[in-house]
């Protein structure tokens, strides 16, 4: 059941194989979020044509291979066009594009299911460097974000792909915008079980203009970096030259340059609510601990969040009247309810049809037991005897 090994036969230290120095690593799942629109397809298409071409990206050494990118957001009249405007900017001529393989879905709005994640599994084995997964609410549209089993089943799948050998990026979206709360203080949506499953977790943001001199600069927070320390704020400059898009460190506004304890602590109590209601005592705790927070600065971030209208205040009943806290529950979309993954009867009820006629189900992952009870492993791929429909 267990390999003992002596602990003076472990590795004196971590030997790490980067795709990207520093902070993506090979083998292994990252997580890259942020609003819509900021640029993050812009910064990954360059990511891609440095690793195609075995270039420094952003003053950092990168890994030559092929890559892969599935894309289930956008289509390839929108996402074609940037490759080359990146590789000029890189000084890239187009033999590296040849390296790069676009995987467009036949139907896009039936998210990954379990052919999908078969042929990921078998293309990982096939040794690209970098697999690109754009994005995780159009990959997965009927896994509810704020349930651990939901995401930790998915992120589970996406790291036994990436122990086949690539680096596996996963690109999301920030929450909604709320006014009086920042996307760094958003972070993802099920950020706290996402930043689980993930070694590296960024949050890509744009800095207002105003404090720029009117340069289009971007921000790359490092949420998470289990391999490496975690990196200040990197300040990214996009340079337009013609057809040409480069990319270029800068420093940051001051405003900008690293989180207030404010930012820290909003938070984290976001995170925090997302694993459900929790009483003031154990919100005040649980802040102080994963973002070093007083708790002056965690009622401060409290009375903002409620204020946005992000968290409710609840009063328990009994003696003394307890304070509690929880997230402000978003509309469900008509006709699309949330399922577990686990739960067939709940799945039957939700069961829908395509204009084939074809059954289809309301959640686009598991359709019985044995999605969780069997993971996926470079080894064991899939389950040949799951229904998917």
């Amino acid at each position: 059941m267990f390999r003992v090994i002596p602990a003076h036969q472990l590795p004196p230290r971590l030997e790490v194989s980067w795709l990207w120095e520093g902070m993506v690593a090979q083998g292994t799942l990252a997580l890259l979020g942020g609003p819509g629109g900021v640029g993050k397809s812009t910064l990954v298409a360059a990511l891609e044509v440095a690793v195609a071409a075995g270039v420094p990206f952003l003053e950092r050494e990168v890994a030559q291979g092929e890559v892969l990118h599935l894309d289930y957001d956008t289509d390839a009249r929108l996402q074609g066009p940037w490759y080359a405007r990146v590789a000029a900017g890189l000084g890239v001529n187009g033999e590296a594009l040849g390296r790069i393989r676009y995987l467009e879905p036949e139907n896009p709005t039936r998210g990954l299911g379990e052919e999908g994640l078969k042929a990921l599994l078998e293309m990982a084995r096939q040794g690209p460097a970098l697999l690109v997964l754009d994005s995780w609410s159009a990959l997965f549209p009927f896994v509810d974000a704020r349930r651990s089993d939901h995401v930790a089943e998915v992120m589970g799948y996406l790291k036994g792909i990436a122990k086949a050998g690539p680096a596996v990026l996963l690109l999301d979206h920030t929450p909604k915008p709320v006014q009086g709360i920042t996307a760094l203080e958003r972070g993802v949506a099920g950020s706290f079980y996402k930043l689980a499953g993930a070694r590296s977790a960024f949050l890509l943001t744009r800095v207002a203009p105003k404090l720029t001199g009117g340069r289009d600069v971007l921000k790359l927070d490092t949420l998470k970096n289990n391999l490496a320390p975690l990196e200040d704020p990197l300040g990214i400059e996009r340079i337009w030259k013609g057809d040409a898009l480069a990319f270029a460190l800068t420093d940051l506004p001051e405003e900008e340059a690293r989180p207030s304890k404010a930012e820290r602590a909003k938070r984290a109590v976001l995170e925090l609510l997302e694993e459900g209601p929790k009483p003031r005592k154990e919100v005040i705790r649980l802040v102080a601990e994963r973002a070093n927070a007083g708790e002056r600065t965690t009622e401060e971030a409290l009375r903002a969040l409620v204020q946005a209208g992000a968290v409710e205040r609840l009063t328990l009943g009994g003696q003394g009247g307890a304070v509690a806290y929880r997230l402000k529950a978003p509309s469900e979309p008509a006709g699309l309810p949330q399922t577990p993954l686990r739960d067939s009867a709940a799945l039957r009820k939700t069961d829908s049809c395509d204009e084939e006629g074809q059954r289809f189900s309301a959640n686009g992952l598991a359709e019985n037991r044995g999605f969780a009870e069997n993971p996926l492993s470079p080894e064991g791929g899939l389950e040949e005897g799951w229904t998917w429909l």
